[in-house]
């Protein structure tokens, strides 16, 4: 994937945005991320345009209209990014979050950090969304205050909240819940305790022995192949 600054303009919702960055990625079933702003005001938009015939008639469309479904479904929830509009069936546009990924900005965390990480996450797991890859690092970012935000529900999931899928959903957010807790003893190990280290040693384990294992391990070698 590189990022490229681009002196040009493209027109969104009715105006014209000048282009600050092009996140491209030569991945042709993967969206090229645009960052663009208008008088001040920025916007993200997830765009299939310029990808081959496929993307853009069969994947473009349905991972657009996916993950807006999964956003519209996390409306007003603090640190995600906010579903704006489409402006077409390729090409979805979101909220701007000023930050990087924690990666990047792992020095410049804020007092209580990974606390509100997990806020976030038990926010999330509340409307029935799982996301299931926050051990990428590149989908947990530092916001410019040094709060928390998460990114990228496109391999997110959702089940509803009542009695037949909730022991699923519950169990499922403990994979969340610990990929929080294996990045806090990775960025903050001083901050993480006894309990903490115990619970990411425990589920490591016992992920061995269950389906989900194979599967969250599939879908996080997709995601970083698809990064590179």
């Amino acid at each position: 994937m590189t990022e490229k600054h681009k002196n040009q303009q493209i027109r969104l919702l009715g105006k014209n945005w000048n282009i600050q960055q092009i996140i491209a990625t030569d991945k042709a079933m993967k969206p090229d991320i645009l960052i663009a702003e208008n008088a001040g005001e920025f916007i993200v938009a997830k765009d299939f345009r310029n990808k081959i015939w496929p993307a853009r008639t069969l994947w473009g469309p349905f991972n657009i209209m996916y993950e807006k479904f999964i956003l519209q479904k996390l409306d007003g929830i603090s640190g995600i990014p906010q579903f704006i509009g489409l402006e077409d069936y390729n090409c979805m546009l979101i909220s701007y979050i000023d930050g990087d990924i924690i990666k990047k900005s792992c020095r410049r965390l804020a007092p209580g950090y990974f606390a509100k990480l997990s806020t976030i996450a038990q926010a999330i797991h509340k409307r029935g969304i799982l996301h299931l890859d926050l051990g990428h690092k590149s989908n947990v970012m530092v916001k410019s205050n040094g709060d928390p935000a998460i990114i990228d529900f496109n391999t997110s999931i959702y089940l509803p909240a009542n009695l037949f899928f909730s022991p699923l959903l519950k169990l499922l957010a403990r994979i969340d819940l610990i990929s929080i807790l294996r990045l806090k003893l990775r960025f903050s190990p001083q901050e993480s305790t006894f309990s903490e280290r115990q619970q990411v040693k425990k589920l490591l384990y016992l992920r061995k022995l269950w389906i989900f294992d194979k599967i969250s391990r599939r879908i996080t070698r997709i995601n970083k192949s698809s990064s590179d």
